[in-house]
């Protein structure tokens, strides 16, 4: 009887080894995400797309990685300058994902990218939206700055002003108050060395490198974060195959009484 207890308890310790073995052989998402995310924080945006696509692909299930996924081919895209197919994927995320880390971040992209494609009255009511359900965000300072610049490209420099005004009240030390003194000084025609001769040519003030940085930031975070899981995972699987291969190791009773 115990002879065949013990053989009973080898079987079902081989399954359970042999099911934790097949988990380890898989590709794992969030092997992909971490490489997906190294190549964007190195600038290679078109094959971080080209790993993020994978990641969907092959992870249809998993909502967590697809929403996030998502998000950072938006991004690719909108540091490619292709703002139509960021802001398709900035989109998706908003309308499928609610529960995703990038949630609020998609949100904000959203309308920069609604900002760059010149759809400018949507890019007001996303910024709007943002600001006022988020405004201790830190985009928030910088929905309601590119709010008012999206009426000052609407020739509405009196809205305009008053959104530059309120960043500077609002948000007084936050990245925009200084180019909100900018913008003001800009409408109301400052001394004439502060002033930009051709203000429409002005694209690298408008193209904000701050955010891009911030973005790079996030993903070196997110990277570091993924590769500790990994690490974790690794060091709990090591654990179950340890475990396996002591309850594998055949009494001396069962010997003997063979």
């Amino acid at each position: 009887m115990k002879k065949i207890q013990c053989y009973l308890i080898i079987i079902l310790v081989l399954l359970f080894f042999q099911s934790n073995l097949y988990a380890l052989n898989i590709k794992l998402p969030y092997v992909q995400y971490t490489l997906a995310l190294d190549l964007y924080s190195s600038g290679r945006y078109h094959s971080s797309i080209k790993e993020f696509n994978n990641l969907i692909n092959e992870h249809q299930g998993n909502a967590n990685y697809i929403g996030k996924a998502n998000y950072w081919l938006g991004l690719n895209y909108f540091n490619l300058k292709k703002y139509k197919t960021a802001d398709s994927y900035f989109q998706k995320v908003v309308n499928n994902y609610p529960n995703c880390s990038y949630y609020k971040h998609s949100l904000y992209y959203h309308g920069r990218a609604r900002y760059k494609r010149k759809h400018y009255n949507t890019a007001i009511k996303v910024f709007s939206g943002f600001y006022t359900r988020y405004p201790n965000n830190e985009f928030a300072d910088n929905s309601m700055f590119w709010k008012g610049v999206c009426h000052w490209r609407q020739k509405k420099n009196k809205p305009a002003l008053s959104y530059f005004y309120r960043v500077i009240k609002k948000y007084p030390t936050g990245n925009k108050a200084d180019a909100s003194r900018y913008m003001i000084q800009l409408i109301k025609g400052g001394p004439k060395k502060t002033i930009i001769k051709t203000v429409e040519a002005d694209t690298s003030y408008l193209d904000d490198w701050a955010e891009l940085l911030k973005t790079k930031e996030h993903a070196l975070k997110e990277k570091e974060d993924e590769i500790k899981t990994k690490e974790d995972t690794l060091k709990e699987k090591e654990g179950i195959i340890n475990h396996a291969q002591d309850k594998l190791k055949i009494p001396d009773t069962v010997k003997t009484n063979n």
